[in-house]
């Protein structure tokens, strides 16, 4: 089975007010080249024992990873590139927030192995922007795809964030037909989601932020839905729509439970049935590769049972649900001698279309229902 690989870059310009991710603002150049050097001390340790795996999807997460420069990206993909098996086919993806970049990114990334850009758009509502503390534009938006375009990067991903406060339904669309005009493959679309430890949270306690309702999010979420279908996207997980072909190779698996490294602080991972984390400190992380030992700890090791529950709540997001044929060839077990959904079906949040459990639109919104009994 091919590999995938994760990189954190936890560097940021700002700190977005919703985000929980980990993530900082660094203090200088020479703090993001030490961490892309010890980044590739990384690789290079665990490419003596994967190299030979076969790597078919590389993705630069954040953070901020399009902070750190064409030079670190070129450094970062020439050592995955010497030290693994990477098909000609590779998937390889970078996050980038438009308007952080410099030194001439979208004319120089594609030359560094990249052939998918992830922007990051939420809104083009440049108010509700700077209400979320965000350092782009929606002209920084538009500058970056066409640069990336000229540079030879036409598959292109953008985030929109639905249910932010003060915007509005109308605009929702407004930018979802926007996205489908500037010839935009891919969009993940998710209500934002507030996190105790964020400056948004306080800001929404207090009532100086208001958040839509939960009826007035599913309707945004549900027109949203039908209108991409209208634009030609196919809704293949419950929060990414792409146009044909355009599926994300790397997020496929993750819910396939297929196995990829992750490198970076606070990078996880899963191979040889363990759920791997790094170390969070950075401090951690540098002694550790310092003393040429990986920089990780087991979070779990994946037994029967926390497989076959991984693989069906990760899989009854997507439009295919769960095959029952790829599960029994899979985990040698009948589904539904595993797993007891009558419920579901009888309350019609689940079907069985030519042998696949799958959400129905009314399970799409309670999708959180089915996953709780799809846990052993």
């Amino acid at each position: 089975m091919n590999l995938g690989i994760y990189i954190h870059i936890p560097f940021c310009k700002s700190k977005c007010s919703y985000c929980d991710f980990l993530s900082f603002v660094p203090k200088s150049e020479d703090e993001k080249n030490k961490y892309v050097d010890y980044i590739i001390k990384e690789i290079n340790l665990y490419s003596k024992l994967y190299g030979k795996r076969c790597v078919d999807s590389i993705y630069f997460g954040g953070g901020t990873p399009s902070l750190i420069g064409t030079k670190n990206v070129n450094r970062i993909m020439g050592a995955i590139y010497n030290g693994f098996n990477v098909s000609n086919d590779s998937e390889n993806i970078l996050e980038i927030n438009p308007g952080t970049t410099g030194d001439n990114l979208y004319k120089e990334i594609y030359k560094t192995g990249i052939n998918r850009a992830s922007l990051g758009l939420q809104t083009s509502d440049d108010e509700i922007i700077k209400s979320l503390n965000r350092t782009s534009s929606f002209n920084d938006f538009l500058k970056a795809v066409d640069e990336l375009k000229a540079s030879g990067i036409k598959n292109i991903s953008a985030d929109l964030m639905l249910s932010l406060p003060g915007n509005t339904e109308e605009q929702e669309l407004k930018d979802a037909k926007m996205l489908s005009e500037l010839g935009i493959n891919h969009i993940s679309a998710y209500s934002l989601i507030v996190h105790e430890n964020t400056p948004i949270y306080e800001e929404i306690k207090n009532k100086k932020l208001i958040l839509p309702s939960e009826e007035n999010e599913r309707k945004s979420y549900h027109d949203l839905s039908k209108y991409l279908a209208e634009l030609g996207y196919e809704r293949y997980e419950i929060s990414n729509f792409a146009k044909t072909g355009f599926e994300s190779r790397h997020n496929k698996k993750y819910w396939n439970l297929e196995e990829y490294l992750a490198f970076g602080i606070g990078a996880a991972a899963f191979i040889e049935c363990e759920r791997r984390k790094n170390f969070s400190n950075l401090k951690y992380y540098y002694e550790a590769l310092d003393r040429n030992a990986l920089p990780y700890r087991v979070e779990y090791v994946l037994d029967l049972n926390d497989k076959m529950s991984e693989y069906s709540f990760l899989n009854i997001r997507t439009k295919d649900g769960i095959s029952l044929e790829k599960f029994k060839e899979k985990f040698d077990e009948e589904f539904f001698k595993v797993f007891d959904l009558k419920k579901h079906f009888d309350s019609g949040l689940l079907k069985l279309e030519n042998a696949h459990v799958i959400l129905t639109e009314k399970g799409m919104d309670l999708s959180n229902l089915v996953e709780v009994d799809l846990l052993l």
